[in-house]
């Protein structure tokens, strides 16, 4: 019979106390049996009620047949019993076992009341090891009191009724916990800057198209993203007699045209006239009729010009303007003011 510990090994695996005890024997005389040199207890989630699965690895393990490996959970050694809340009605002994060679030839036989899981097999196997053997019971649910010590007392056995010819024995100690919740809050972020606060178009010409721009950027972390739209009120005006104005494309964009009265915008890149950028960085995008190269609008109702539908990194956009005239238009110094809006979508 090997030498009884004079020490205690603690292990802390997960948050979990685990020790190694040598201890007494719920099924059979202690007398009878050896005791594991070595063992510590790990579970999957020390939780408390959650299901978990227990991995037990001893050490000094008998290199003899064995028919029986019975697993009794307890809050006491000695005691009958189980971890309140803890539930072993469908605890399996999981095929990464290696305390025996084939563990799918081993079946559980559980007995809830008591917390005890028997593992049997009649023809018997004998550990292919002395050191690291493993036990693995699935399925099994952890009891309800956190920072409690229970123990789990394991007993081999050459006979499947796991109470006669003991082989080897030993107990770990381990503990459940409630965890600790680790909490964060997100402000909701939004940037959106005007890169300017005037556009000069110059001074206009029936055969040339007047074009200006300015960026806008914009970006959040808004779930759905942001939309920014215009507020006009007004096309290009002259404070003159009359009050003249250049006329707005309207909602619908359309091409530049030199010799007819325009005022639109859009945020892209054109050719025709020469003037703009794509949007960059960031996911987001223009509208339609604001989308397009070399096709412009402008209503003077306002519109949505450029969106993102998820959060964004900043984005530029560039705002381009363009003007044309008759060489009826009206002389006069023309303005408007156009204010840009922007809304988080969260």
């Amino acid at each position: 019979m090997r030498t009884r510990f004079r020490s205690i090994n603690t292990i802390r695996t997960f948050g979990i106390l685990v020790t190694f005890v040598a201890g007494l024997l719920l099924n059979a005389p202690m007398a009878a049996a050896a005791t594991y040199t070595s063992g510590s207890l790990a579970l999957s989630t020390p939780a408390i009620s959650t299901s978990a699965t227990y991995t037990l690895t001893f050490g000094g393990v008998s290199l003899s047949a064995i028919k029986c490996i019975a697993v009794q959970f307890t809050t006491a050694i000695g005691s009958t019993s189980k971890p309140t809340g803890m539930t072993v009605t469908s605890a399996a002994l999981s095929g990464t076992s290696n305390y025996i060679p084939t563990p799918a030839s081993w079946a559980a036989t559980n007995d809830n009341v008591n917390g005890i899981v028997d593992l049997k097999f009649s023809s018997g196997e004998t550990p292919a090891s002395a050191s690291g053997r493993t036990i693995v019971l699935t399925t099994i649910t952890n009891g309800s009191t956190p920072g409690t010590t229970y123990y789990a007392v394991v007993s081999t056995f050459n006979n499947t009724d796991c109470s006669t010819s003991p082989v080897d024995s030993g107990n770990v100690a381990y503990a459940y916990s409630t965890g600790v919740q680790v909490t964060a809050t997100v402000n909701p972020t939004l940037t959106f800057t005007v890169g300017s606060t005037s556009c000069a178009l110059g001074t206009l010409s029936s055969s040339t198209t007047a074009s200006c721009s300015h960026n806008i950027v914009a970006g959040t972390n808004a779930a759905s993203g942001y939309t920014i739209s215009y507020i006009a009120g007004n096309t290009l005006t002259s404070a003159g007699t009359g009050t003249p104005t250049i006329s707005a494309i309207g909602g619908t964009a359309t091409t530049s045209s030199t010799g007819s009265e325009q005022f639109g915008i859009n945020l892209k890149a054109n050719a025709t006239p020469s003037v703009g950028a794509n949007p960059s960085g960031g996911s987001g995008a223009g509208l339609t009729n604001y989308n397009t190269a070399d096709n412009f609008a402008f209503n003077t109702a306002g519109a949505n010009i450029a969106q993102a539908t998820v959060p964004s990194a900043s984005t530029t956009f560039t705002v381009s303007y363009i003007a044309n005239i008759t060489t009826a238009t009206e002389a006069g110094a023309y303005a408007t003011t156009v204010t840009y809006n922007i809304v988080a979508n969260y």
